[in-house]
């Protein structure tokens, strides 16, 4: 998280730090605003009037369910699915969300489960040694001007270990560019890759629960799931938010004591 705000707080100027300060805490307000609206449209969902209408469709829905779960199960879906974890392990591809979901479309949920964690750890492994073999990137680079982050993440003391969690179980934070960077530090692969895969396991169940009921979007099954990954999100995005103001405090706080040592 501390690698994610000073990514976000590198420009220059209090009042760059002020403006994005306040796109964050819109757009949390916003993931609230949409965490409310699933609450309402449950509460529409269990009206009468809705549910005689949605019956007429629930079983054409089935029938699909049916055909994908007959058709669709096979080794070449696993394999495919698989591929599509390789693949975007080294070029920009489908958002491993998806990945979940149409798995769980595809299989049952412990066998969708299974899949993606095996999909997983091929990612995260190419992503960490790519980082082990030519370095953190953009990350790294510009933690060098920090020394105290830097001395903090690269000697793989626990509190980094927190930050790898928080930055899998949070949304919007880049998965693949933090698994290039922790791949640069001194972090074990397997606290890593173990770490990583606890941080992301509430997303990737949330992701393989819409997938498991994607054919009865009006249940609380399909649409309860979204809710807590919005409510998340808004919380993230205003601790952003706060911390790039904090920064900017800090900083003209600085700007202040520097400009009175100079006239001294």
């Amino acid at each position: 998280m501390v690698l994610y705000v000073i990514l976000l707080v590198r420009g220059d100027g209090l009042l760059k730090y002020k403006k994005r300060s306040n796109i964050f805490n819109i757009l949390a307000l916003l993931c609230f605003a949409a965490a409310v609206g699933l609450v309402v449209l449950l509460r529409f969902f269990a009206t009468e009037e809705f549910t005689l209408w949605y019956r007429q469709y629930i079983t054409v829905l089935d029938s699909y369910e049916k055909w994908i779960e007959t058709y669709g199960a096979t080794f070449i879906a696993v394999a495919v699915i698989l591929l599509n974890y390789l693949i975007k392990s080294f070029v920009p591809w489908f958002p491993i969300s998806c990945l979940c979901v149409a798995s769980a479309v595809i299989f049952k949920w412990y066998i969708a489960a299974g899949i993606n964690i095996a999909g997983l750890v091929i990612y995260f492994t190419v992503r960490f040694y790519k980082g082990r073999r030519h370095g953190g990137g953009k990350a790294e680079r510009l933690l060098e001007k920090y020394d105290r982050a830097n001395e903090f993440i690269e000697n793989g003391k626990a509190g980094s270990k927190v930050l790898l969690f928080f930055s899998r179980l949070l949304p919007g934070v880049p998965m693949g560019a933090v698994s290039v960077f922790y791949g640069s530090t001194k972090i074990h692969y397997r606290e890593y890759l173990l770490v990583s895969l606890l941080g992301i396991s509430y997303k990737l169940f949330s992701y393989i629960t819409i997938g498991r009921h994607v054919f009865d979007p009006a249940s609380v099954s399909f649409v309860g799931p979204f809710i807590p990954l919005f409510v998340i999100a808004g919380f993230v995005l205003l601790s952003v938010g706060g911390a790039i103001s904090t920064a900017g405090l800090i900083r003209k706080i600085i700007n202040r004591k520097g400009d009175k040592n100079d006239k001294v």
